[in-house]
């Protein structure tokens, strides 16, 4: 049985604000307490929660920034390092910085706490976490302490483990999401991008207030398009309600919105998702292209669009339902448009239509969005599951 979300065409059914929302309750069920669940609510804040911290990063004194930006220039390179949506928020100030010159990559902590270790030896280390205090993350910030490698911790908790063993902590003043990490993932990846334009600023004077302008831009057009997106939410889950495998691909900075969209629905909807970037796709995977393959395809801009623009027309003809995020339209996708930005903003619109997605298959699944099995808020042991109601670094 196909489960529509009501309110998708008629106003009276449901009204979108940045700051609250009337449910549909037949849309959007209560939890077994009896209380409605705040996912999308957290989506919804996401327009005014990036306007926040914007604000409160730019109004007030930004000699943590600076201070923060000055250790990673003079370390020469940079490892960005988190767990599920920390490490992912943190892709588009690594491809900028990498884009002006600035050697730069992101790992995973799970891995970097361990046989990537020695890999950080020569580096500035930057530690993006939510909570400050998940345990591979507290794990690298004291093997990074004892072998006197310089870190910054970028944390919406200063006060946690992570925070305070850190050489440096930038608060990110984000919201907390209830449960998913949602409106706390464009927290971290502006935040990200402040520091990478504070340290681009070193050695190319205009960079930061250029990047500064564009994070102001896109916090003026955020409600905008999540508008947009959300008018299209039928259309969304309709497109992909059926699919038994969801691929999400993308190139460059967009990497982040395949990798994090791909994590938001698998939290939120337990579906099966991968994400891969497009070039790698057409290596190999591409041999289970037919007319049951669905994915969702991020343009991005740049060089590389072109490219995926291309393969996403040769999976069309080969019968393939796609997805398409971006700004030129494609002859045969559901066509999700997107702003034009540069590449590293972008990700910040192209995150929205999958946490919308996410919200919606689980309804369709007859899952309350954001209600977990295996894992909790704050992962603090290394060891097994850690089961809770609760979720994500």
């Amino acid at each position: 049985m196909v489960r529509s979300i009501s309110g998708i065409n008629h106003a009276k059914s449901y009204f979108v604000s940045t700051h609250c929302l009337w449910y549909n309750t037949a849309a959007f069920p209560l939890s077994p307490s009896g209380v409605i669940m705040t996912v999308w609510n957290d989506i919804l804040a996401n327009p005014s929660n990036l306007q926040s911290l914007l604000r409160k990063h730019l109004s007030g004194d930004q000699s943590i920034l600076e201070d923060a930006a000055e250790l990673i220039y003079h370390s020469g390179r940079v490892v960005f390092t988190g767990i599920g949506s920390g490490m992912n928020a943190t892709i588009p100030a690594c491809y900028y910085l990498v884009s002006r010159g600035f050697p730069a990559q992101y790992q995973d902590t799970t891995e970097a706490a361990y046989p990537l270790f020695p890999s950080l030896r020569g580096n500035a280390v930057v530690l993006n976490t939510r909570s400050g205090e998940t345990a591979e993350l507290v794990r690298l910030a004291l093997l990074a302490r004892e072998n006197h490698i310089p870190t910054v911790a970028v944390t919406n908790e200063p006060g946690s483990q992570v925070g305070r063993l850190a050489n440096i902590c930038i608060p990110t003043h984000s919201r907390w999401d209830t449960l998913v990490v949602i409106s706390a993932y464009l927290g971290m990846a502006a935040t990200e991008l402040l520091l990478a334009g504070k340290v681009a600023e070193l050695f190319t004077p205009g960079a930061f207030n250029h990047m500064a302008d564009e994070l102001q831009r896109a916090a003026e057009n955020m409600e905008e398009i999540l508008n947009q997106v959300i008018a299209q939410r039928q259309e969304l889950l309709t497109a992909v309600q059926d699919a038994p495998v969801l691929y999400l691909l993308a190139r460059g900075p967009s990497l982040a919105s395949a990798i994090g969209g791909s994590l938001v629905i698998q939290e939120t909807c337990r579906r099966h998702v991968f994400a891969m970037p497009t070039g790698l796709f057409r290596q190999g995977p591409i041999e289970v292209v037919d007319e049951h393959f669905y994915a969702i395809m991020f343009e991005g801009c740049g060089e590389t669009a072109s490219l995926n623009y291309r393969l996403a027309q040769e999976l069309i003809e080969h019968q393939a339902k796609i997805i398409w995020v971006g700004g030129t339209h494609l002859q045969g996708a559901l066509n999700v448009p997107m702003p034009d930005f540069s590449e590293y903003i972008l990700p910040l619109f192209e995150i929205l239509p999958t946490q919308v997605l996410a919200h919606d298959l689980a309804i369709h699944d007859g899952i309350t969005p954001g209600e977990v099995r295996y894992i909790q808020a704050v992962i603090t042991k290394e060891e097994g599951i850690q089961s809770s109601g609760q979720t994500g670094e």
